[in-house]
């Protein structure tokens, strides 16, 4: 027999995290009405939680807007309610972020390296997370949630990287107890191309399905199927930088990551460059990386630089088209430092994946470029710690972490 109140108490916190959730993701403090608008809860709804939650602390009071009648206050999230970290550790650079309840980043901190060791990598991870921390003055254990992305193939509930290269020993460390210390909150562990693609589910008109390409040195894909983000029952979904292609300059076999990615690109715009020295692109070639310069060039119109796009489309249509044609999905964004590619890149790859089979697909770039994943990490962060408030955890945590808070 169903129990009325359990069945109650279910109904409220389901409606309750609707009105955060259209709360805490909207551009601007809203007022009752528009959130019942949104959400489709009647109005005396959405002014009762709204009520409750201002009072308890989460929500905060803003003057109408207007001046004609009796305009109704607006409302927002109160941002230092609690604070979340989101960290993305990759083969060369970690970066990590400190953010408030509403999302907005507080503090971020970066390391460049070219560390192998997974234990030395582990103590800079560490080190980049306390830096963050310290520039939006907090300490480890005022944090609410904290998320981390990795490169490898995750198992996501157990919190462990089971597959690697690159780094060594890092499938043997526990990662989520060991980056945990210190903190309240248990860490969290996800693939980097799964959190690239929760970053760019909360852009606007985001469909509910789609395929996201974390592309920089190394290839991943995050796949969202009808809202949800699909890891696969072992957690390989989107592991595609194993796919074998051909490579168009050397004629032979080989990894999708190995033809694509920026080691290769870097490759290829030397070799032709030293083909033909008098093009523009070989005049911009320094020692540094060459794959900016490469995509530069190309939205310029250097024909050398717009050859080596065409081609890399090619490829990396050819082994996308099939996983966006067999699950019928018309929106792909591309993400990681690849993300810099601008138009000539888009456009390149709509051409070959309707040539196909896979139209009509639109192809869109990330906003945060190479910190798509940071900002996923935050995002998953930020909805474990509205859960764990809307299951009644937080409260005393917070409570507790105020006087410090007030004292400084």
């Amino acid at each position: 027999m169903n129990d009325p109140i359990v069945g109650t108490a279910r109904l409220k916190r389901y409606n309750t995290a609707r009105v955060l959730d259209e709360l805490r993701t909207g551009a601007v403090p809203q007022r009752i009405v528009e959130v019942a608008e949104h959400t489709g809860l009647t109005r005396s709804t959405v002014a009762t939680i709204v009520e409750e939650l201002e009072a308890d602390g989460w929500l905060q009071r803003h003057d109408p807007a207007g001046s004609l009648g009796r305009p109704a206050a607006r409302f927002s999230v109160t941002p230092g309610r609690f604070h979340v970290v989101g960290v993305d550790i990759g083969l060369h650079r970690v970066v990590a972020e400190v953010a408030d309840a509403s999302g907005a980043v507080l503090s971020s901190a970066d390391a460049q390296h070219e560390l192998h060791d997974g234990r030395a990598l582990l103590q800079l991870v560490g080190a980049t997370i306390d830096r963050a921390l310290g520039g939006a003055g907090l300490t480890r254990p005022e944090v609410a949630a904290l998320s981390i992305a990795s490169v490898g193939m995750i198992d996501h509930a157990e919190g462990r990287v089971r597959v690697i290269r690159g780094i060594d020993a890092w499938s043997d460390l526990d990662l989520t107890r060991e980056l945990g210390r210190g903190f309240a909150c248990p860490a969290e562990l996800d693939n980097d191309a799964n959190l690239a693609a929760l970053a760019m589910s909360r852009l606007d008109d985001c469909p509910p399905s789609f395929l996201t390409v974390q592309w920089g040195e190394r290839l991943g894909a995050g796949l969202v199927l009808d809202g949800r983000l699909y890891r696969g029952p072992l957690g390989a979904a989107g592991e595609i930088g194993a796919l074998r292609v051909v490579d168009p300059w050397s004629g032979e076999p080989a990894a999708l990551e190995a033809v694509v990615g920026a080691e290769r690109i870097d490759e290829v715009a030397r070799l032709v460059a030293a083909r033909d020295p008098f093009t523009r692109l070989a005049s911009v070639l320094g020692a540094e990386a060459a794959t900016a310069q490469v995509f530069e060039r190309a939205n310029d119109g250097e024909r050398a630089a717009i050859e080596i796009v065409d081609l890399l489309a090619d490829v990396a249509a050819r082994a996308l088209a099939p996983i966006l044609l067999a699950l019928d999905l018309h929106r792909m964004y591309i993400t990681g430092g690849i993300a810099r590619g601008g138009e000539v890149l888009t456009a390149a790859l709509e051409r070959r994946l309707a040539v196909g089979g896979a139209a009509p697909v639109e192809v869109r770039l990330s906003p945060f470029t190479e910190n798509t994943v940071v900002r996923g990490a935050i995002t998953a962060a930020l909805q474990s710690a509205w859960d764990t408030a809307l299951d009644g955890g937080l409260d005393r945590r917070d409570r507790a972490a105020e006087p410090r808070r007030a004292a400084r």
